[in-house]
């Protein structure tokens, strides 16, 4: 007979999303699907046939399972879960097949730890307290290998699985790492006793062969699972078998700054190119970390100014050592490179004054709906070669919209990009989806038209620590786009130092004005454009946002307003937006002396088309009388689109500033 096998490796969670920088991010990512493809690679080697995932043309795995040609894989494309089909009864090919799985994999991690350990921690060591014993206790304790073996074509018994929780990691003394909170660091040392010691241990570290100040920072004292993601890339010739480059990995500073960068360096290459030249002179070598700038940064005469660490680009940051260190921290250094910034921010294009680069940046989080029943009905092979068709073509999207792929594997895709077309990138994401299923159902014959995809997009300012952003992505996927809303639908939050700014969910596609079906992004860029083009001369501002909000607060009984609510109208539609007309008609009205009835016609039509809810009727238990494409009319209203419009038009004033702040 033939038996499945379901393997999952883990915990994602405790690995991927405890990251502080975006080259933890990408580097746990990896290492994850990494180790996957090697478990892929046992597996089949012990006479099992990898089913889902399709890894016929993946890259990673091809490099992982010895065809290197072409360049190393750049980012992850494996995930945690896979299933095997193996020929034999479950309880001799499952165990079979299993355990030759999990040794593929712990041969592969310890070869990972091992490079890190002997260039970077092996003679820090004999200082240490305990060292070795704290690395090996974490090394061999930290995955969870979890699986089941069952007939062929019967999926399910690994949730069951899962529930045993039998995973059970020793306790962890002593100092908990900076980043990852349940594990000691690695000196040993209490830092309330012996501060002294922990610090020259770390210094030592620090200073190993291939490390600079940027590497790892004065306050971070790490455990070993969070050194081997930070500094495997620093050894992956020993580590994994091949060169990686993680200097590409953007930090979530520059990813902001990139239409900035983009600016001036057509504007002003020369200022760029000398304030460039600036850094060099007083930064150490570690202010350069962009050795190839990405999304046509690269100009010539802007010398080595998309190159730069994009902490030197702005001007609070230039006066913190720890962020932008110079070699002899000179206050004059210091000085010196903050006029040249002025003068720079200063300069001007046919737009106006530079000004100082954006905060905020763009974290795009999707995942396929409801695979499970679709892999049930067509079969998971089926959906595996249909999704292979998705993800190849992830990267050159992330690309094209200023963005970077951290994974792509299977269904779930996360992308980090600058903020101007990360609402675009997403709707294109929808439609590759869709599009990839309908290409491999023409070719196969099989029904796979339904499927769709769910995303989040959180505009977040970029001092946020990382894992909040992206615990902040997953909620809004899981939690507000599909249970919330329905699935086949696309939430979107802005994510700022004092909390939610403000969180919206819609359906991809939405009712425009006359009955029309419109992009729901489509639908924000209109009413942003509205906002951007007209806010110095119609008063288009935040206060008439939270008036229209302060309305609808009546009309739908709403007691304290909380980013993502909903309300039930008390009005009927029409009244209710003759009185949205009227508000911004006498909002218009206040400041302009002719031309206020024509413009709050167009403002309120464009206002009015995102106010409602749009619910996927088809999946939605909450809509679930309704069986057309209809939308409920007008039924419950939200003022969280206006906000992202108003976001939109103006980030840095608008996610800095409101009536209540």
């Amino acid at each position: 007979m033939t038996t499945r096998v379901d393997i999952s490796i883990g915990p994602v969670q405790g690995f991927v999303a405890q990251s502080r920088r975006t080259r933890d991010l990408w580097g746990s990512s990896y290492l994850l699907a990494f180790l996957s493809a090697h478990a892929m690679r046992g597996a089949s080697r012990a006479g099992g046939k990898v089913t889902q995932p399709d890894i016929g043309e993946d890259h990673l795995y091809r490099w992982v399972a010895g065809d290197q040609s072409g360049s190393p894989p750049e980012f992850g494309t494996l995930p945690n879960h896979f299933v095997v089909e193996a020929d034999g009864e479950p309880d001799t090919a499952g165990k079979r097949v299993a355990q030759a799985a999990e040794q593929s994999l712990n041969l592969a991690w310890q070869r990972v730890c091992r490079a890190v350990w002997e260039r970077f921690v092996v003679d820090a060591a004999v200082i240490g307290n305990g060292t070795e014993a704290i690395w090996r206790r974490q090394v061999d304790s930290f995955w969870e290998f979890v699986w089941t073996a069952g007939p062929a074509g019967r999926g399910g018994l690994l949730a069951g699985r899962k529930r045993w929780r039998s995973h059970r990691p020793p306790a962890e003394p002593g100092d908990k790492c900076v980043l990852m909170h349940d594990l000691q660091e690695l000196s040993g040392h209490v830092r309330a006793r012996r501060r002294e010691a922990q610090d020259e241990f770390w210094q030592s570290v620090r200073e190993a062969r291939g490390l600079d100040s940027l590497d790892l920072r004065d306050n971070e004292r790490l455990c070993a699972i969070a050194l081997v993601k930070r500094l495997f890339p620093k050894v992956a010739v020993d580590a994994l078998g091949w060169q990686v480059d993680a200097s590409h990995w953007l930090s979530t500073v520059y990813l902001a700054a990139v239409p900035w960068i983009r600016r001036v360096s057509r504007a002003a290459p020369r200022q760029a190119a000398g304030f460039a030249d600036a850094v060099r002179r007083y930064a150490p070598n570690g202010a350069f970390p962009i050795n190839r700038p990405q999304f046509g940064l690269e100009m010539a005469e802007a010398g080595d100014f998309a190159r730069l660490d994009a902490n030197y680009l702005r001007r609070g940051a230039l006066q913190n050592e720890e962020l932008c260190p110079l070699k002899h921290s000179a206050s004059a250094d210091r000085q010196a490179l903050d006029g040249l910034l002025k003068a720079l921010c200063e300069a001007e294009d046919e737009n106006g004054r530079l000004g100082p680069p954006p905060s905020y940046y763009a974290l795009v989080l999707a995942d396929g709906d409801r695979l499970g029943e679709l892999a049930g009905r067509v079969g998971g092979g089926e959906v595996s070669r249909a999704l292979a068709r998705f993800t190849a073509r992830v990267p050159a999207l992330a690309d094209a919209h200023d963005g970077v792929t951290v994974y792509a594997g299977g269904d779930d895709v996360l992308c980090m990009l600058a903020m101007p077309r990360a609402l675009e990138f997403a709707q294109a994401l929808s439609e590759t989806y869709r599009k990839s299923f309908t290409e491999y159902a023409d070719l196969s014959g099989t029904d796979l038209r339904r499927a769709t995809l769910s995303a989040s997009v959180v505009f977040a300012q970029a001092r946020l620590p990382l894992n909040q952003v992206l615990g902040e992505a997953h909620r809004l996927l899981d939690d507000v786009a599909k249970d919330g809303n329905g699935r086949d639908s696309l939430a979107v939050a802005v994510l700022k130092p004092s909390g939610l700014h403000c969180q919206w969910a819609t359906t991809w596609v939405r009712r425009g004005s006359d009955g029309e079906t419109v992009e729901a992004v489509e639908l924000v860029r209109r009413l942003e454009g509205r906002i951007a083009g007209a806010a110095a001369e119609a008063g288009v501002s935040s206060a008439l946002i939270y008036r229209i909000r302060d309305m609808l607060s009546r009309l739908c009984g709403w007691d304290q307003w909380r980013p993502g609510t909903w309300g039930v109208l008390a009005f009927a539609a029409e009244d209710t937006r003759n009185l949205l007309q009227a508000e911004i008609h006498h909002s218009l009205a206040a400041r302009m002396d002719n031309g206020a009835g024509s413009r709050s016609a167009e403002l309120t039509a464009a206002a009015w088309n995102l106010l409602g809810r749009s619910r996927n009727a088809r999946t939605d238990a909450m809509n679930a009388r309704s069986k057309s494409d209809q939308e409920t009319p007008q039924a419950e209203a939200g003022i969280d689109a206006l906000l992202l419009a108003r976001f939109l038009a103006h980030p840095e004033e608008a996610a800095e500033q409101g009536p209540d702040e």
